[in-house]
């Protein structure tokens, strides 16, 4: 794994259909790890692990080597040229990131 972690919760807006919120986000999946220091990215459905109503319903982990900020500034700099487009309901998804930082050395059972 890469030394630090990135991580999107996110849910789509009431009444988007499935497919169209997975098809735009493969998309910008691959248009973020298009920056430098971005090793990988995986996409997850969560599944709660108790019946109760779900603040959020899909995942985005990416691993990346470097500064966050300056990720965070590439992408802000793309969008504002037009190289990353937000569809108009973008501003409806619910999500939180966060950039997750190593507090130990990678940690493998003893075989």
């Amino acid at each position: 794994m890469a030394p630090n972690l990135y991580l999107v919760l996110s849910k789509p807006p009431e009444g988007l259909p499935p497919e169209e919120y997975d098809r735009w986000y493969d998309l910008h999946v691959r248009e973020n790890i298009v920056s430098p220091g971005f090793a990988s990215a995986r996409r997850y459905e969560l599944e709660p692990s108790r019946d109760e109503p779900v603040a959020f319903s899909h995942l985005a982990l990416y691993e990346y080597e470097g500064d966050m900020s300056t990720w965070r500034t590439d992408l802000t700099r793309r969008i504002e040229t037009g190289d990353v487009v937000l569809p108009e309901w973008f501003p409806q998804i619910r999500f939180s990131s966060w950039a997750a930082l190593p507090l130990s050395e990678r940690i493998e059972p003893v075989r």
